[in-house]
């Protein structure tokens, strides 16, 4: 297992390009802002808890592992933990090749074509260390001969930590069913919302209309996420008694490439012509108290 590590003197990243191009920690000074990845074993199918990983070419479900696209409709494997579901695409389970790499520099790259996707595809990832803020940029480009649907975002689990709150602001909250796939109904948000990290209970939001701001506020300071067009979704599942919160910026609602092309704009879905690129960048700002 290769190990990357970037450090500079407010951040430490540690990189599992074979581990489907995970972050295995990230560190603000001594603060775990992700729970650290740790196993001894890397199974793509079910994956370590911890660090975080990108969601290419999309995020979350696709409803029973079907893609329709072009009136064409192709079936997809089933996730075996989300039976009879898709989960979060098929970059996170590939091994990763390193393109470049310095003490605070890095760029992972993969090329795929199988059964999980029905186009060739190349997958990026760029990550940059500047002072007290990490830069991430994602991308996914089309490698095939016709048009597909794409989506990317990044699926973190943000270390929960005493006293520690979340504050996040859609504009709007998808009404998930028990497989946690959206039934159509939207809600309007008026106001931000703010989660505790010892929060009890499940919580699930899949918000849209997102301004793209993540804040979470610790004891010992504040890191501020903030994510550029297209990622105007958030992903938030804190389950209960787990030590992380997943707090995932994403360019589109679960199963987005499965409903009318007129919905599209409103759920996020994407079409990239043969060649074509789509990319989203985030950043994390750490200031300290």
């Amino acid at each position: 297992m290769q190990t990357l590590t970037l450090h500079n003197e407010v951040w430490s990243l540690e990189l599992l390009p074979q581990w489907g191009g995970r972050v295995a920690s990230l560190r603000a000074g001594e603060l775990q802002v992700f729970t650290p990845l740790k196993a001894d074993s890397f199974d793509p199918l079910n994956w370590p808890r911890g660090g975080a990983y990108p969601l290419l070419p999309y995020s979350n479900r696709l409803r029973n592992a079907r893609l329709t696209h072009a009136g064409i409709v192709h079936a997809l494997p089933a996730h075996p933990a989300a039976r009879p579901h898709t989960l979060h695409g098929v970059s996170h389970t590939l091994p990763w090749d390193v393109i470049e790499h310095s003490a605070t520099h890095a760029l992972l790259a993969v090329d795929y074509s199988g059964e999980h996707w029905p186009w060739p595809v190349r997958f990026q990832q760029r990550f940059e260390l500047d002072g007290n803020r990490v830069h991430l940029q994602l991308s996914v480009t089309n490698l095939g001969h016709t048009s597909m649907p794409a989506g990317l975002g990044l699926h973190p689990y943000f270390q929960r930590h005493h006293g520690m709150t979340v504050q996040f602001a859609p504009a709007r909250a998808w009404d998930i069913d028990a497989d946690y796939l959206p039934t159509g109904t939207v809600r309007e948000l008026g106001e931000p919302v703010v989660l505790p990290a010892d929060v009890a209970h499940e919580v699930a939001v899949y918000g849209s209309g997102w301004d793209g701001r993540l804040q979470l506020d610790y004891a010992e300071g504040r890191v501020l996420l903030v994510a550029e067009q297209p990622l105007e979704h958030l992903v938030v599942f804190a389950p209960p008694g787990a030590p992380y919160l997943c707090l995932e910026p994403v360019s589109h609602v679960a199963d987005a490439f499965n409903s009318p092309p007129a919905q599209w704009p409103e759920q996020g879905t994407h079409v990239l012509d043969a060649g074509q690129t789509l990319s989203a960048a985030l950043s994390l700002t750490w200031t300290p108290v």
